[in-house]
């Protein structure tokens, strides 16, 4: 079930759509049009992620599995709920992928 999961969730972000917890389930045929090259998954010890502060300043955090697995995100929930998720990575991967 993760193979149809994962396409689920590329097929989505590469149609714009909003994300809303991975709520979204294609057909078939949608999920088709989504390819993971040479179908390989490839793992990373450390996720780096670049992003500018409210003072336009450039910084970047790691995340690593090992050692500062635990990171918050903003919710996509409404107003009444909390205002962040909570995860904590368990392993790091990325694909190639066409469209």
């Amino acid at each position: 079930n993760f193979i149809p999961c994962l396409k689920d969730h590329l097929y989505a972000c590469l149609q714009g759509l909003a994300y809303e917890g991975d709520e979204h389930n294609f057909s078939d045929a949608e999920r088709n049009l989504v390819l993971i090259m040479d179908n390989q998954l490839f793992e990373h010890s450390i996720l780096r992620v670049n992003y500018t502060t409210y003072d336009l300043r450039r910084e970047q955090d790691s995340i690593n599995p090992c050692t500062h697995a635990d990171l918050m995100v903003m919710s996509h929930e409404d107003d009444h709920t909390h205002p962040y998720w909570y995860a904590h990575l368990i392993k790091n991967f990325h694909i190639n992928v066409e469209y």
